[in-house]
């Protein structure tokens, strides 16, 4: 089940409608998503008011009561459902199991539950700019039932994809206002300078805002790979132990039947214990990929100044980006790092390579990388200053493109998914937090070579 449930979120995520911000579309396919992945026949999506006193429905799924609806009258206030929305005010998933006497939904027991014969609920927070915006509730008829761990993150991980389409929608509309005001710019100069001053304020507290996503972009494909790569030490460990275990409970019954010979014993020992040998192998492997990613992890999600090595950041940056590496049949190679004590932003840093590198893989090779694709990164030090060049020899980029490089939302792999905010984004960390400067040299189909270089002592 939890193999189909990832089938349904890959497509949603793959789905244009998504990044269009198609907010009608995307609520009917997240809805059924969520009914097919949880075997339920009722989800609706909420959008809460600005001062989270109220709730009312985007669109409801009921199949049994004419299926796709997004035309309801219906609305939620906290005065009829104090502990409700006190329980909302948490921004965490509700989990009611028993929704008729578990406290945060026992207020719906009588009028609705038992009207519509609703004995679970699960309500997950659809969040936007870090900030609740409303939820997806997921309501299921019969027998009470209690919600694994992995459903209530299949659904959060549906809220989150909604969350992902207010946001797209709301980019969406910034620009067409945006080019609407370009259209006629000539001849309203006068009038739209106010307007256009608040335009450029917004456009800056979007670009913070699209930072943040753009990481959490990266950590979230961090995170696949990561979990992907687990999966085979994990199996090997699994099936090893498992073997053992049945060794030994043959070694047990033969002790019991008195059948046990010296040379049937020192045998089963020697299996045991190559299955063990095996078994803690595989376990140090996955312990190693786990340790890395979560150092990078941390660093991503939490980028507070900090003393740390260059190389071995920029390693455990590598390894944990190995998966998607792998499966795109591209090989990256660490030169040999001198050490450079940095006391920097290791998270910025962080943020840098992946994207250098995501971007070099996506864009430097495309959709079917030769089979001697490769990434070479190298690092050193020169005076104070931290240096770090990245280098592929891939499609490269014609100078007209390099020109716009780095500028927001330009991108020539858009109908691939492209967002046009890699670079942009690289250039912002390295200038302005890690106080560094950042230059590309390229050709087209002569590959690219990106130098970024940062000052070992960040400015304050």
């Amino acid at each position: 089940m939890r193999n189909a449930r990832d089938g349904l979120l890959l497509a949603l995520s793959e789905a244009t409608y998504i990044d269009d911000g198609d907010v009608a579309q995307s609520a009917r396919a997240i809805t059924a998503a969520a009914l097919e992945g949880l075997g339920i026949d009722r989800c609706g999506v909420w959008m809460r008011a600005g001062d989270g006193q109220s709730m009312r429905c985007l669109h409801l799924c009921d199949l049994a009561d004419g299926g796709h609806r997004d035309d309801l009258d219906l609305e939620l206030t906290a005065t009829q459902y104090p502990r409700y929305f006190e329980a909302l005010g948490r921004e965490r998933a509700i989990v009611a199991d028993h929704a008729a006497t578990h406290p945060d939904t026992a207020e719906f027991a009588h009028g609705y539950l038992d009207v519509l014969g609703i004995h679970s609920m699960l309500d997950c927070p659809v969040r936007q700019h870090g900030r609740m915006v409303g939820i997806l509730c997921a309501e299921h008829r019969g027998a009470p039932r209690a919600w694994t761990d992995d459903e209530v993150g299949f659904l959060g991980s549906l809220s989150d994809l909604f969350g992902r389409v207010l946001t797209a929608a709301e980019r969406r509309d910034y620009q067409q206002r945006l080019e609407a005001l370009n259209t006629s710019l000539e001849e309203r100069v006068a009038e739209r300078t106010a307007e256009l001053r608040a335009a450029l304020d917004y456009l800056e507290k979007a670009r913070s805002h699209l930072v943040e996503r753009e990481k959490m972009a990266a950590l979230g494909q961090l995170v696949a790979g990561v979990a992907h790569e687990i999966n085979t030490p994990v199996g090997v460990i699994v099936t090893a132990v498992s073997h053992c275990a049945g060794l030994l409970a043959q070694l047990r019954e033969a002790q019991a039947g008195g059948t046990l010979t010296r040379s049937k014993f020192e045998a089963g020992l020697a299996e045991i214990g190559d299955g063990l040998d095996m078994a803690q192998r595989n376990a140090v492997r996955a312990a190693g990929l786990v340790e890395s990613f979560k150092r990078t992890a941390a660093d991503q999600t939490h980028d507070v100044r900090s003393r740390f090595e260059l190389g071995k950041t920029l390693a455990d940056v590598l390894t944990t980006l190995t998966p998607m590496l792998r499966r795109r049949g591209v090989q990256a190679h660490l030169a040999e790092v001198p050490a450079v004590e940095c006391d920097s932003y290791a998270g910025s840093l962080a943020q840098v390579v992946t994207n250098l590198v995501v971007n070099a893989c996506l864009h430097g090779y495309g959709e079917t990388p030769p089979p001697n694709a490769r990434i070479d990164l190298e690092a050193g030090q020169d005076g104070g200053m931290a240096w770090l060049r990245v280098i592929d020899a891939g499609a490269g980029m014609p100078p007209d493109v390099l020109q716009k490089a780095f500028e927001p939302f330009y991108t020539t792999a858009r109908m691939r998914g492209g967002t046009g905010l890699g670079l942009s984004i690289v250039r912002t960390l390295v200038e302005r937090t890690l106080g560094g400067e950042i230059r590309i040299e390229t050709s087209a189909g002569g590959g690219c070579r990106v130098d970024v270089r940062f000052p070992c002592q960040a400015p304050a």
